[in-house]
């Protein structure tokens, strides 16, 4: 019980007071993003420019791939994650789902912290833990959508690149690195 319950909901609210920390007190991610004469006249403009929710990439793989490289060579290059909807500022719902993320990878971790003694005992056993490695990833991904309101269907598509992308390095990998027989 101790392990399974105790173990990653204390995980979990330690990496929600860590994001409070990082994200909200300290402001360290923020000291990064460039800043917009008027963010109003900026906001109206997007508005205007893109047609509903979701996200843009420009240039647009749909241009074709000629278009796509000469429109890349001459910049600008953005991707865009627009949501048109207004929303309320630190929503408790946000809050609720960012600490169930917390939870989910936290138990995941758990699980896979007790696993380990048999992980590397197999060649299967070492392309499973990689792609244990590739969930735990995607599953972090996910947190996009719930943080910076990406579209789902963008977060999913990357989780799933990144789940396939730890498993075929698994897959390789797990041929090269083998565990050493006891002395």
């Amino acid at each position: 019980m101790k392990t399974f319950v105790l173990a990653p909901l204390l995980a979990a609210l330690a990496m929600f007071f860590w994001g409070f920390l990082y994200w909200g007190v300290l402001s360290l991610p923020y000291q990064s993003l460039g800043q917009v004469q008027d963010d109003s006249a900026t906001a109206l403009a997007l508005g205007q420019l893109f047609p509903k929710t979701g996200a843009y990439l420009l240039p647009s793989p749909a241009v074709g791939e000629a278009k796509a490289a000469e429109l890349m060579k001459r910049g600008p290059i953005a991707q865009v994650f627009i949501v048109k909807e207004g929303m309320n500022p630190m929503d408790a719902g946000v809050l609720t789902k960012g600490f169930i993320h917390m939870l989910v990878i936290a138990a995941f971790l758990t699980a896979l912290l007790r696993g380990l003694a048999k992980a590397f005992e197999t060649w299967r056993c070492r392309v499973m833990f990689c792609a244990a490695l590739g969930f735990l990833v995607a599953v972090c991904d996910l947190g996009d959508s719930i943080w910076w309101h990406h579209p789902w269907g963008w977060s999913l598509a990357v989780a799933i690149y990144d789940l396939l992308m730890f498993t075929i390095a698994g897959l390789v990998i797990a041929k090269f690195v083998t565990p050493k027989p006891a002395a």
